[in-house]
């Protein structure tokens, strides 16, 4: 058997609730999680026309934004203002200094999932940035919808090798997914309850998972839960 190159474990632990600048969710870093290397920030967070999210800059990363409710817009650099709807995602690789945001388009809340990865410190090149449409593909798989947002199957690449997808348990149910024993996994519940490896897990928590090739995944009616796996 292929020898692990993390200690097996797994742990849920709550998100820390930030209010500094918009209302966030951190899951990385917090005082329970301080890092969890290559991921350097994950976070779900709400923002509306009253509390937004300034322009924010980031060199030797790759940003994943996920837009999970709201309808926001989203700017590169000086460039053009997209609109992106609930489902759509943005993946920027920016191995130089660049910057981006996100805010609400309308006059409502959106609310939106965060994950920057560490890049290579040796990174060179242009930036790029990819989209990901909601009109992008979801896959049935018996009980559970899933949606892949980064990685195989998705419409958005990492250069890093992370991936990320959506699970979804319309009228409940069970899946397995794989983690890889050299490979780091966040389950993030964003609504609903549920399992990760028979620890129970609910909206604003989430499993850290290590050292294991997979785990099974219960989850209730409405249970849905983002599942982002990388390297490390």
């Amino acid at each position: 058997m292929e020898p692990s190159a993390h200690p097996r474990s797994i742990r849920v632990v709550p998100g820390e609730l930030d209010t500094t600048v918009v209302t966030t969710r951190l899951l990385v870093p917090t005082p329970a999680q301080p890092s969890w290397s290559p991921f350097r920030r994950v976070a779900e967070s709400i923002a509306n026309r009253a509390r937004q999210l300034p322009t924010h800059a980031h060199e030797r990363e790759e940003v994943l934004t996920y837009v999970t409710e709201g309808f926001a817009s989203y700017q590169f650099e000086d460039g053009a203002i997209e609109s992106v709807p609930r489902g759509s995602g943005r993946l920027l690789t920016a191995p130089g200094r660049v910057s981006h945001r996100i805010s609400p388009a309308t006059g409502g809340a959106i609310r939106w999932f965060n994950l920057v990865v560490a890049l290579p410190a040796a990174s060179t090149g242009a930036s790029r940035l990819q989209r990901m449409s909601p009109q992008a593909a979801a896959i049935e798989e018996d009980t559970v919808i899933v949606r892949p947002i980064v990685g195989p199957r998705a419409p958005m690449s990492s250069s890093t090798g992370f991936e990320c997808q959506e699970l979804q348990f319309p009228n409940g149910g069970a899946t397995f997914r794989k983690v890889g024993l050299d490979h780091r996994a966040i389950f993030y519940a964003t609504s609903g309850r549920g399992s990760v490896d028979h620890k129970a897990i609910e909206a604003g928590e989430a499993a850290f998972v290590e050292g294991m090739p997979g785990v099974a995944i219960e989850g209730d009616d409405g249970f849905s839960v983002l599942l982002a796996t990388a390297p490390g």
